[in-house]
């Protein structure tokens, strides 16, 4: 059974006509083309592809478009790295405040 979907990959605006014109077995330049002597001549042309856009589905995605992402590990065993070697910092020198009375 043939079922009506807006379009993923021939899109224009919201890929309507794509989706109507693959229904239909047309060529979707047709379908474009009704849809603006429909627009131009003031027959409700825009609502009716307003209302396509909402009410219809997209098409849903084809197992074959899909991308498998599967990680593997590059060898058997996993690689040693080194730890982090520690700074040797100085000591910083006592500071003194104000409030210090040893300094006087």
């Amino acid at each position: 059974m043939k079922r009506l979907y807006r379009s993923r990959t021939d899109v224009m605006i919201a890929g309507v006509c794509s989706g109507l014109a693959n229904y239909l077995s047309v060529d979707v330049t047709i379908i474009r083309l009704v849809f603006v002597l429909l627009l131009f001549t003031m027959t409700g042309g825009f609502w009716i592809y307003i209302a396509l856009w909402i009410i219809v589905p997209i098409e849903p995605s084809a197992q074959s478009d899909s991308v498998d992402v599967r990680a593997e590990l590059a060898s058997e065993t996993p690689k040693k790295v080194a730890a982090p070697k520690k700074l040797t910092e100085k000591p910083l020198p006592p500071v003194k405040s104000k409030n210090d009375d040893s300094g006087d």
